[in-house]
């Protein structure tokens, strides 16, 4: 079978509608199963509606990539300028703060075509390093970084509603 060749395009306010639902797929897809209902259904209630995701796109200090493969919407990220916790060392950092993608497009070459995208962005941006925090229970996440030299740099918690997480925090240099 031929891969299709995934394109990429940055993300716009006519992008909100579509990009809330994959966005809300790709989570539940991704976590629901590992968490409280109630929290849960709260957090995507309040981060993955149409009006949220796109005052996001909106914001000057966010970026989304949209990738698709055969014209139909397989993941997306997003990057943004935020301040990096005190364990990411080369500044100036940009965080990644969302990295998904449908599971029906696994190993057809999203995910790497997805990340050196945000890697091309901000080494463009000056940009001296990338950072993200996941999940610890987040394996298949946590192994795809290591994958593409992101090293586990520190630790930090994340609220979902009630349930305090841990997360790794994961950085790469760009230069």
């Amino acid at each position: 079978m031929k891969i299709e060749k995934p394109v990429i395009k940055i993300a716009t306010p006519s992008d909100a509608s579509s990009l809330s639902k994959l966005a809300e797929k790709t989570f539940r897809d991704a976590f629901a199963k590992l968490n409280k209902k109630d929290d849960f259904e709260s957090y995507i209630a309040d981060f993955f509606t149409e009006n949220k995701i796109k005052s996001e796109i909106l914001d000057s200090e966010s970026f989304f990539f949209i990738v698709k493969i055969k014209n139909q919407w397989a993941g997306y990220a997003k990057l943004c300028k935020s301040p990096p916790p005190e364990c990411v060392l080369s500044l100036p950092a940009i965080e990644l703060s969302r990295f998904y993608s449908l599971q029906q497009y696994w190993g057809c070459g999203v995910g790497p075509a997805l990340i050196e995208k945000c890697i091309e962005h901000a080494r463009g941006k000056a940009f001296k390093s990338i950072w993200l925090s996941s999940w610890k229970k987040n394996g298949r996440g946590n192994a795809f970084y290591a994958k593409n030299q992101f090293k586990i740099v520190g630790s930090k918690t994340f609220a979902l509603g009630s349930d305090i997480q841990k997360d790794h925090i994961f950085a790469k240099l760009l230069v």
